[in-house]
C-alpha cells in the first residue's frame, strides 16, 4: 500500500470516527489536495476493498479498510507521543509521525510502543527523563547515578 492511500484511509477513518461518514470535501480539506485527486483515490480504494464509496453520498470504511486505517492511525499516535516524551513540539511530534509511520518496521515500533508504555506508568517525569530534559537545555550532562553492568 502506498503512503497516499495509507494518508487517505487515515482521514477517513478520522472522520468517519468523528461524524459517522465521511464527505470527498472533508478529505480533500484535511490532506489539502484537489477533489478530483480525492475521487480517483476514492475509486481506486474502493476496488482494493477497503472503501464504500458512492458519488454525492457519503464515505465509509469497509471492515477492512477500518482494520487497517485503525492500526495505521494508532502508529501514528504512539510515534508522535514518543517524540513528545522527548520535547519535540506538538506540531512537529505531528508531522514526524505521519512520515516514521509510513516507514518504520513492526520491530522498532514495538519497542517505541513499549516504550510509551512504560513512560506512560509514571505519574510524573522519570530522574533519567528530567536529566534528559536538563542535558537537552544546556548541554552539559547532569551528575546522576550509572548503572553498573553485571557481567
Amino acid at each position: 500500500m502506498s503512503e497516499k492511500e495509507e494518508d487517505y484511509l487515515k482521514a477517513i477513518y478520522k472522520i468517519v470516527r468523528d461524524r459517522g461518514f465521511a464527505r470527498s470535501v472533508e478529505i480533500s480539506e484535511m490532506l489539502d489536495v484537489r477533489p478530483a485527486s480525492v475521487t480517483d483515490m476514492l475509486k481506486k480504494l474502493q476496488s482494493k476493498g477497503f472503501v464504500i464509496y458512492e458519488k454525492y453520498r457519503g464515505i465509509l470504511l469497509t471492515e477492512k479498510g477500518k482494520k487497517i486505517a485503525k492500526k495505521l492511525y494508532e502508529r501514528e499516535m504512539i510515534i508522535n507521543e514518543f517524540f513528545q516524551i522527548f520535547g519535540v513540539d506538538e506540531e512537529n511530534a505531528r508531522i514526524m509521525a505521519n512520515k516514521v509511520e509510513h516507514y518504520i518496521d513492526d520491530e522498532s515500533f514495538d519497542k517505541i510502543e513499549k516504550f510509551v508504555t512504560f513512560m506512560r506508568s509514571f505519574k510524573s517525569n522519570p530522574r533519567w527523563l528530567e536529566h534528559f530534559n536538563e542535558f537537552i537545555k544546556t548541554g552539559k550532562l547532569p551528575e546522576c547515578e550509572r548503572i553498573q553492568k553485571s557481567k
